[in-house]
């Protein structure tokens, strides 16, 4: 009878100690998958959230190109978008230039210098506004997302957004708030030619690479009426790796409008 008493008592002892182990091995499995989550997981899902919030402010960017197409190309007096920065900053960056030679002569020249709309989020990337078309970046490569306003037919149409600050108010806005971009129209010309040809030249622009690949694709489209290389004479420029320029042949006649806009960055 000792002997099974004994036992007995031996086995209890032994689930006891089970137990314990067993609820040691659970806790540490419970706090060890909580840890990994918040170190790991915490991570990808701020990762995530950047991500997203730069996708928001592409967003925007495509209403903002809509609202300044609006203005040049329809005569709107002003429009207004509202991007969130969350975080992030916007500013009217540095001016890149943009010339429109007609026939190559110096009588029908344009050349206007440019505030890009340039949004910075996460890490490197960028959205930027520049010239009617919207590009996101992210180091030194650029994709053109919204392309400018221009028509290849009969009659070849271009339009040109000269887009400037206006004056007094600040050219760069951040932190964690809503900016409302108010733009107003200030200056519209037009010029019209029969039957001539059109260079386009970009200067010091920082997305080169992407409009010459939007040209390089546009003549794949139209390879007798487009060609895509910088020509000194024609555009009156030292030609470089922040320079492109393209010619249009044109059928019937060329219509370049171009639009001076004033943007303000306010709450």
């Amino acid at each position: 009878m000792t002997d099974v008493n004994c036992s007995q008592g031996l086995l209890a002892a032994d689930r006891g100690v089970s137990e314990v182990v067993g609820f040691v091995l659970v806790f540490a499995l419970i706090t060890s998958t909580i840890a990994v989550t918040f170190t790991v997981g915490l991570g990808g899902l701020e990762d995530a959230q950047l991500a997203e919030r730069d996708n928001n402010v592409e967003r925007a960017f495509d209403v903002l190109h809509d609202n300044l197409n609006d203005i040049s190309r329809d005569g709107v007096p002003s429009r207004a978008t509202e991007v969130r920065l969350a975080g992030g900053s916007i500013e009217l960056s540095d001016p890149v230039r943009l010339r429109a030679t007609v026939d190559g002569t110096e009588s029908s020249v344009l050349s206007l210098p440019s505030r890009p709309i340039e949004y910075s989020g996460a890490g490197d990337t960028k959205v930027v506004y520049e010239n009617g078309a919207v590009f996101r970046s992210d180091g030194s490569n650029a994709v053109m997302v919204n392309e400018p306003d221009l028509l290849v037919g009969e009659t070849t149409v271009f339009s040109i957004v000269d887009v400037r600050a206006a004056s007094g108010t600040s050219r760069l806005a951040g932190g964690d708030r809503t900016v409302l971009l108010v733009s107003e129209r200030h200056n519209r010309e037009m010029i019209v030619a029969d039957g001539e040809n059109v260079t386009l030249t970009h200067e010091a622009s920082p997305r080169a690479d992407a409009w010459e690949q939007y040209y390089e694709d546009l003549s794949a489209e139209y390879p007798d009426r487009i060609a895509v290389g910088c020509d000194e004479d024609a555009a009156s420029v030292e030609c470089d790796e922040d320079t492109v320029s393209v010619t249009i042949t044109v059928d019937e006649r060329v219509i370049i409008h171009t639009t001076e806009i004033r943007t303000t960055l306010g709450d």
